[in-house]
């Protein structure tokens, strides 16, 4: 594979985490604000009558849509992309990353066993993935 090549797979794997990274950014922030102890400020009450007519309060966990329309209601829709700055300097490069080794391993790959078979294929993701997972363990240790 020639470094253009290979410069290609990592201006292509990079742009692929960004776009998912800013996809999947309003779906993680309404996730976060479920799983986070703040909710209780979105918590509805609903009334449950009983045989006796007696009313009986109970507390109900918000779905992902109510969350998200109090999001946007109280918040404005900018406040579905908190955290994407953060989280594209990890993804960007860990995604180039990945897709530049996945191609170099794939390639070598190919001459070792049938030409985009299953191993090749699986061989070379898990490869990628120890890759990318190592250069990323490396980067923290060196800035932390």
């Amino acid at each position: 594979m020639s470094q253009r090549d290979t410069l290609v797979h990592l201006f292509a794997g990079g742009c692929g985490g960004t776009v998912g990274a800013i996809l999947t950014c309003p779906l993680e922030v309404v996730k976060t604000r479920l799983q986070s102890s703040s909710v209780t400020l979105y918590i509805s009450e609903v009334q449950l009558s009983t045989m006796a007519g007696a009313s009986v309060n109970r507390v109900v966990s918000p779905g992902p849509l109510h969350c998200l329309k109090v999001i946007l209601e109280k918040e404005g829709p900018r406040s579905l992309f908190r955290g994407l700055g953060p989280n594209l300097v990890g993804v960007a490069p860990s995604r180039a990353i990945y897709f530049a080794a996945y191609s170099n391993c794939k390639e070598k790959l190919n001459g070792v066993f049938d030409p985009d078979s299953t191993q090749v294929h699986m061989i070379s993701a898990a490869m990628a993935v120890t890759f990318s997972e190592n250069c990323a363990f490396r980067a923290s240790l060196h800035y932390s």
